[in-house]
């Protein structure tokens, strides 16, 4: 049977069975809400309180017993002297420090203990030195060529108690330099025969401070308290400038200069200053003039002069420094450091220009230095003009009238705006080695427009004008 092949046609393939759609799945149930968690303030049940006047008689005990509060250590003087009477290196590290009532010293003062009575010359208080007994019958079996062997602890017999009281005494010698002339000397009076005695001297105190030592030589360890009354550690701190403290914080600077390499400020470097209200600055626009008195400098002439170079916030102190010109770029030579209190508001700078004659130069006032698009010229100064002049933007703000009170109030905020005539980044650790002498490169060039700051923070920048005989800066750029 013949077939046609073009007859011949595949069979398509059966349709494959319909597929149900997959549900989609359920969301998980929401659980439900925790109930809120009443949080309780923790507080620590134990911690004692102690009274900022407690706080700020410690700070003084430094003065009196220097290194002992900040770094725990005793005078080098007093362990190398009692290294060479014990003939053994000693070690004595502060362990604690605190303030207590005289009638809980019973807490302290063991049974039985070598008690001195000092007396801080020239105070008429009286203080306490205990000596652990068992490290005083170390120390005095050593001093009489003894080994050091350990004892009862009984009290000691007269010979014994006048080897200590050497001891003590060869002390308080050792550490007599290292005290400031101004500060109590402590100075040993007597012996007290029992701590009833001991309280009696100090009946009168309201506080005692308690300083506790441990002192290790050889194979042993004790502790020696010192009880120093509060009418001492009142006046034992010196005022805020005497000469001891710059000392003491040269030297603490000089000690930690390598831990401030990271720590930077600017160095700011400023020909002029002036007062100025918050409100006035507010206002402040481009091509205003604030009229400056006391210039100790004509950058705009490529003239040098002098400055004041201030760090940071600047209340510390300042540097007088020259200014010269080399190679079209200013510098400061540092002449002088002058430490204390920052000048008062608008104080002009010492030695520098005075205003051009004619014309009163007030030192808070901006004006506007050419007519504007809007100005007519040749305009008399009326009314207008005149509030214009003597305040900057008058006339320009557009708010009602509760924020215009707001505003006003402005006014009444001063505010030092510093001239600049430039400022470099520098490190603790240079500020430490600074000395008369140093130049800096103060990074300007001549004819680069000045910084004006206030608080260190550039608000604006401008060159100087004339204006009618008297010097401003008229305002270039606004900074933010």
């Amino acid at each position: 049977m013949m077939i046609e092949v073009a007859k011949l046609r595949p069979k398509a393939p059966a349709a494959p069975p319909a597929r149900k759609p997959t549900p989609a799945p359920a969301p998980p149930p929401t659980p439900p809400p925790l109930p809120a968690r009443a949080w309780k303030p923790f507080s620590f049940q134990r911690l004692d309180k102690v009274p900022k006047a407690q706080v700020r008689l410690l700070r003084n005990l430094e003065w009196m017993l220097p290194s002992v509060r900040s770094t725990g250590e005793v005078s080098e003087a007093v362990r190398k002297r009692l290294s060479e009477m014990l003939d053994e290196s000693i070690s004595i590290q502060a362990e604690s420090v605190l303030m207590v009532h005289p009638s809980r010293l019973r807490r302290f003062v063991g049974s039985p203990a070598f008690l001195g009575v000092l007396a801080p010359v020239p105070s008429k208080a009286r203080g306490l030195l205990e000596v652990d007994i068992a490290l005083a019958h170390w120390a005095i079996d050593m001093l009489l060529g003894g080994t050091g062997e350990a004892v009862g602890l009984r009290p000691l017999t007269d010979i014994e108690e006048g080897v200590m009281t050497f001891v003590v005494l060869e002390t308080l010698k050792a550490l007599a330099p290292s005290l400031d002339a101004e500060l109590p000397k402590l100075r040993l009076e007597s012996i007290a025969p029992s701590l009833e005695e001991a309280l009696a001297a100090m009946s009168e105190e309201e506080s005692l401070a308690v300083v506790q030592l441990e002192v290790r030589f050889a194979a042993h360890s004790g502790y020696v308290r010192l009880f120093i009354p509060e009418s001492v550690l009142a006046v034992a701190g010196p005022v805020a400038e005497a000469p001891i403290r710059r000392r003491r914080r040269t030297a603490d600077a000089l000690a930690n200069a390598h831990r401030l390499a990271n720590v930077k400020a600017w160095l700011r470097a400023e020909i002029g200053v002036v007062e100025i209200s918050s409100g006035d600055l507010a206002q402040l626009r481009e091509r205003d003039v604030v009229l400056v008195d006391g210039l100790t400098a004509r950058p705009d002439k490529g003239e040098g002069g002098t400055a004041r170079l201030r760090l940071g916030r600047g209340q510390a102190g300042y540097l007088d420094a020259e200014l010269v010109v080399e190679n079209e770029r200013f510098q400061a030579r540092v002449t002088g450091i002058v430490l204390g209190a920052a000048p008062p508001p608008g104080a002009p700078l010492e030695g520098g220009a005075e205003a051009a004659d004619g014309g009163e130069g007030g030192g808070d006032e901006a004006l506007p230095d050419e007519p504007r698009d809007d100005d007519e010229v040749g305009r008399p100064l009326g009314d207008d003009a005149l509030d214009e002049a003597t305040n900057p933007g008058a006339g320009r703000i557009d708010m009602d009238e509760a924020q215009a009170e707001g505003a006003d109030l402005l006014n009444d905020i001063p505010l030092q705006l510093a001239v600049e005539i430039g400022r470099l980044p520098v490190t603790a650790e240079e500020v430490v080695g600074l000395k008369v002498g140093h130049v800096f490169d103060l990074n300007r060039q001549v004819g680069e427009p000045l910084d004006l700051s206030v608080n260190g923070k550039v608000v604006a920048r401008g060159e100087l004008v004339e204006v009618e005989g008297n010097l401003g800066v008229r305002i270039v750029e606004l900074a933010g």
